[in-house]
Formats: structure tokens, C-alpha cells, sequence
């Protein structure tokens, strides 16, 4: 993962999601145990400068609409444009483009000029969030590009968008494994190691 880190990226943390995203804003290398490493300086919105050194770095790149690992982050975040809706006072619009970001799939997944083994490695990658306070905040800060999703939302209305999210991203998933009829063994080989979740959809 750490070779996808560069200046400009955003990333959260494994263990604390609570920092919400950070900035890498500086990528150097250095030696850590007689062996070369990357140490990687991150500016986190809500725990300040953190700097990370070794070839194992606890640092996510964040996944969106907006940005995928490599990618800079130059796009605003998603929220903004529910915040420019606000602004013109254009309520009906913000309550469908709210609905539009908290649903989405990432792009990754569905951009059909990705090769149908890279769209099932990148949704299955999905899994990994959940109703636990962990994994929704990580879903919503990933969704929404803001560093801490709860100064808008309560956790309740997280966890219903979450639960719609689930259901699309399921559903993703089903007509993902069906475009794959024709690479069984690709598909069979991606799903060993999918998490429970995945393999009841591909089940069904």
C-alpha cells in the first residue's frame, strides 16, 4: 500500500478513524531496521501532524467518487455540492443529491473500462465497512469527503443511508458475478478470500 502514497494524497488511519482524513504533505526516505523505507508526514483534520515511517504504513488511501489510490486530491469534497444547494435555498435538490452521494458505488467498480477482474477486486474491497462505529464512520467519511461526517449527520441517519448503501452495493456485486460467467475462474479465484457478506450475495 505504501507505494501508492504520494504528496497531495488524502488517507485515514486504520486504528483511528476518529482522526478523520489527513493530507499527506510530505513523502521522504529513510532507513528503518537497516533497510530502506519510505516516512510519510500527514497532516490529520482532527489529531494535527502525525509522521509514519516504515514499509507497512497503518494509512488508507481514501476511495470515493473523487479519488482512488495514486490519484491527488484536486476534486472538492462530495458535500460540497449539497453545501452549494443549501446556499441557493434549493431544498428538493439537496435532499436528491444527499441521497445521490451517500448511494453511490465508487467509480472504480463500475467504469466499464476497467477490466471486470480490477471492478470485483475494488467492490469487493466494500466489504470491509459495517455497522460497527468503526466501519460506519470510515464508510461516511469515504462517502461524503468530509473529516467528520457526525457535525451533519447522527449516527441514526448514517446507519439508514448505510443500510440502503448495502443494498446497491449487494446488488453491484450480483451483476458484477453475473458479467464474470464467461471467466469462472477468475471470478471462483477473487471470491476465496471474500468476506462472508460476498459470498451470501454470490450464493443467492
Amino acid at each position: 500500500m505504501t507505494e501508492t502514497i504520494a504528496f497531495g494524497d488524502r488517507v485515514t488511519h486504520e486504528l483511528h478513524p476518529e482522526w478523520g482524513s489527513g493530507a499527506v504533505i510530505k513523502v521522504e526516505n529513510t532507513v528503518v531496521g537497516g533497510k530502506p523505507a519510505p516516512r510519510v508526514t500527514v497532516r490529520f483534520a482532527n489529531a494535527g501532524l502525525k509522521v509514519f515511517a516504515g514499509n507497512a504504513l497503518p494509512l488508507t488511501p481514501m476511495q470515493s467518487e473523487h479519488t482512488v489510490p495514486g490519484d491527488r486530491y484536486l476534486e472538492r469534497p462530495a458535500i460540497a455540492e449539497v453545501e452549494d444547494l443549501e446556499r441557493s435555498g434549493l431544498n428538493q435538490a439537496v435532499e436528491k443529491k444527499l441521497l445521490e452521494i451517500m448511494l453511490a458505488i465508487p467509480m472504480a467498480c463500475r467504469d466499464k473500462f476497467n477490466t471486470p477482474e480490477y471492478r470485483l477486486k475494488r467492490t469487493l474491497d466494500l466489504y470491509k465497512y459495517d455497522m460497527s462505529g468503526r466501519g460506519l464512520m470510515e464508510w461516511a467519511i469515504v462517502q461524503t469527503g468530509m473529516d467528520d461526517p457526525l457535525t451533519r449527520f447522527n449516527r441514526g441517519q448514517l446507519e439508514e443511508y448505510f443500510k440502503r448503501w448495502v443494498r446497491d452495493r449487494d446488488s453491484h456485486l450480483s451483476t458484477l458475478l453475473s458479467e464474470m460467467r464467461d471467466d469462472p475462474k477468475t471470478a471462483k479465484r477473487l471470491m476465496q478470500e471474500a468476506p462472508d457478506a460476498a459470498l451470501r450475495v454470490a450464493s443467492l
